[in-house]
């Protein structure tokens, strides 16, 4: 009988070199616009995940003052509405887990001008194949970390199966790293937008 240690880094090597085989694939354009959304996924519900959901309470509560604000009639008088999102554990991590999901699919599934055609096979296109690598690699990064940093908080109330449940604990968290990660690929964006700025829209031939 073969076993295989889930809980050792296989998990996070397929993960990054699944990634990084994509990259390859399909060209940095492709990727650039997943690397994209799951960055704004990642600062708004893992950065700033306490931010978004008191924003999104404070604006529902508010409603009935700032309606009756604008009717020209007093907010004092007016009571506002409890919490949309109540203060427990579940309701905060689940709209953060859905918002996250949310935007990586819009990231994965909307058509970007910039994309252009699909490199065929794997001659050509080298600088972009290159490229696509290290935003697979990038993209792989910020998901390992943020799917660890969800199950961590999500471990004591979500029962799954024990070798999903050894897989996901063997992932690592790199939060550490993740703001200078961000930002060598903001740098290496402009620095390519600066570069190529008369074919930002245009497919490469």
């Amino acid at each position: 009988m073969i076993s295989i240690d889930l809980g050792s880094t296989i998990v996070t090597n397929t993960i990054l070199l699944a990634l990084a085989v994509l990259g390859w694939v399909r060209g940095f354009r492709y990727m650039l616009s997943i690397a994209f959304f799951l960055t704004i996924a990642y600062l708004l519900t893992i950065q700033g995940g306490d931010f978004i959901i008191g924003f999104i309470n404070r604006f529902y509560t508010n409603l009935p003052p700032l309606g009756a604000f604008l009717l020209g009639n007093d907010p004092g008088t007016v009571q506002p509405l409890p919490p949309l999102i109540p203060d427990n554990f579940q309701a905060p991590l689940l709209l953060r887990v859905l918002v996250f999901i949310s935007l990586l699919a819009v990231g994965i599934g909307y058509a970007w001008p910039w994309e252009g055609k699909l490199l065929n096979g794997f001659g050509g296109f080298r600088p972009l194949r290159i490229l696509g690598t290290l935003t697979g690699l990038y993209i792989a990064v910020l998901l390992i970390s943020a799917i660890s940093s969800f199950w961590v908080q999500a471990a004591g109330a979500v029962a799954l199966p024990d070798l999903a449940t050894v897989a996901l604990n063997g992932l690592p968290n790199f939060a550490g790293i993740i703001p200078s990660v961000i930002a060598a690929f903001a740098i290496l964006v402009g620095v390519i937008i600066i570069l190529r700025f008369n074919r930002i829209l245009r497919p490469d031939k």
